[in-house]
């Protein structure tokens, strides 16, 4: 799953891929700050790392996802990442790194 990120908002890719979640932007750390906070899609995290809100994203990953076990392998991927220590306190956000 690609989360592409810019001052116009975010959007989803390969949703139906929740083996590896990435977040693309072209955005510096400023830009990219009020881009997560104007879209409501995260806040930025640590070492290029950003916090993106689960429920956001699994709503935003729903409406472009087309294979009919998409919730078990969404179920799996934050069940992955909680595993991997990748989810914050809370559970509702999950840290990726920004690729720019």
């Amino acid at each position: 799953m690609i989360v592409t990120l810019d001052a116009d908002g975010a959007v989803v890719a390969d949703a139906d891929d929740c083996r590896r979640l990435r977040l693309s932007t072209p955005l510096d750390d400023g830009p990219l700050r009020v881009a997560l906070r104007d879209t409501g899609t995260g806040e930025p995290g640590s070492d290029g790392d950003v916090w993106l809100d689960l429920a956001v994203l699994r709503s935003r990953a729903k409406l472009v996802a087309t294979e009919p076990d998409w919730a078990q392998r969404w179920s799996a991927m934050v069940a992955y990442a909680e595993q991997q220590g990748w989810l914050s306190a809370d559970g509702r956000a999950v840290r990726v790194h920004a690729e720019r």
